[in-house]
């Protein structure tokens, strides 16, 4: 028996989608392209924008394409689309299950049941636990620890395909960190759809800082990277796990989405960009050389020109590493997308080629900072090619060594020697 898999938009679905795939591959199954002849067709879909929406929907036509071939196959389709869109999903032609978020880590038993019950997901209270020995990168682990958010920002399509946010119970999340270190992993990235939300709905005075401390103290846990964290949600006992805990790599994401007071109200984002400004400025004082990453929205409705002029020279004053750009998407369903004074999509997109352009002008000057300061970077080995072995270091920045006695998954300190392609050379630190 074959089973193929598709996973769509964010680092979420790829962690869920291998807990997916376990219960299959125990069983005998073997995982195939997508694109080969299967038994077995799973969609993991995507809604944060039009286009992730687009490309659901051609998978899912994909699917529907094999099955003309051969009617025994079957077609199963979940994630954030499919929670916001299942009626569009089953008129698409014959699809076996359309599965809720909450239960997509039960697909492999729900096959065997022709009766599933679609869950409205903000009537969930609870983390639906999915934990898995394997995952698709070799040389981290992506660990979901929370799901869903309670922000609603006016953009955003999310928190109505995620529901409200639930975390994991910290006894799942260590017994997982366990397993996986034994299979030989180092390094973990603990994601959430709104990761610092993290221990607010458990009830036990037990917060991010408190998971990270406990994971970093396991055995084999060499680096805990940090996915996406809301501005705001830097709380000080957060800030003061950073400041101490070294396995915390010296890299941090945070959504802006605007330099702009004016566009920060009307997205319903929970913060000031003097605020925002004074917390990046704590940030690099507990971690000088620390890598910042921000994600930015252009093209929000009623952003003038001269509110766009705000945002680049608010960001052209700011320390930062680089910016994650992002067109507004106009989502049904969401307050922005009634607003008035929608913007030109090719406005939009020059406004993101600007910001592109700053971006790549602040990550080349960080590169020269760590050259300068020599900074010691950390990170474990992923592959090989054309005589080099490459690592995503700490630092959030793509490291090129040579080393005849490396191994893949290697934890390697490095010194910096030159900008190299997209990152730096760097020798083994002795």
């Amino acid at each position: 028996m074959k089973i193929a898999v598709k996973t769509l938009g964010c680092k979420i679905n790829q962690y869920e989608t291998s807990c997916i795939v376990e219960p299959f591959l125990k069983d005998g199954f073997e995982l195939v392209s997508f694109d080969e002849e299967a038994d077995i067709y799973i969609i993991n879909t995507c809604t944060v924008t039009n286009r992730t929406d687009f490309k659901s929907r051609n998978t899912i036509r994909k699917a529907l394409k094999h099955k003309e071939q051969n009617h025994e196959v079957k077609i199963v389709v979940t994630g954030c689309f499919a929670q916001r869109q299942p009626d569009e999903i089953g008129e698409m032609g014959e699809i076996d299950l359309i599965i809720d978020n909450q239960q997509k880590g039960e697909i492999y038993r729900l096959l065997e049941n022709k009766e599933v019950h679609f869950h409205d997901i903000l009537e969930e209270k609870y983390f639906a636990e999915m934990s898995t020995g394997i995952m698709t990168e070799n040389s981290r682990v992506f660990l979901k620890v929370q799901d869903g958010c309670d922000f609603y920002c006016s953009y955003c399509a999310v928190p109505y395909a995620r529901g409200h946010s639930r975390s994991r119970e910290v006894e799942n999340v260590l017994k997982q960190v366990e397993l996986l270190t034994a299979n030989g992993y180092k390094e973990f990235v603990l994601g959430g759809i709104n990761l610092g939300l993290y221990g607010r709905d458990l009830g036990k005075d037990y917060f991010l800082q408190h998971l990270i401390r406990d994971i970093s103290s396991m055995s084999g846990v060499e680096l805990i990277r940090l996915s996406s964290i809301e501005p705001q949600l830097f709380t000080d006992g957060l800030k003061g796990e950073i400041a101490e805990n070294k396995k915390i790599c010296s890299h941090l994401h945070i959504p802006l989405q605007s330099g702009s007071d004016t566009i920060l109200k009307a997205m319903k984002r929970r913060y000031t960009t003097a605020e925002f400004k004074q917390q990046v400025e704590e940030l690099k004082t507990i971690r000088p050389d620390m890598a910042f990453g921000f994600d930015v929205i252009s093209g929000f409705p009623g952003e003038t020109d001269r509110l766009f002029r705000e945002t680049y020279t608010f960001l052209e004053k700011l320390d930062f590493t680089y910016l994650h750009n992002f067109t507004y998407s106009r989502r049904s369903g969401t307050p922005a997308a009634e607003m008035k004074q929608q913007i030109n999509g090719k406005i939009a997109n020059l406004r993101v080629n600007e910001l592109n352009q700053l971006s790549e002008r602040k990550k080349s000057e960080y590169f020269k900072l760590l050259l300068a300061g020599n900074t010691m970077l950390r990170g474990i080995s992923e592959s090989q090619s054309d005589g080099f072995w490459t690592a995503l270091t700490d630092h959030y920045v793509r490291a090129y060594f040579e080393d005849p006695n490396a191994k893949q998954g290697d934890y390697k300190l490095y010194n910096p020697i030159r900008i190299y392609e997209d990152g730096l050379e760097v020798q083994i630190h002795d």
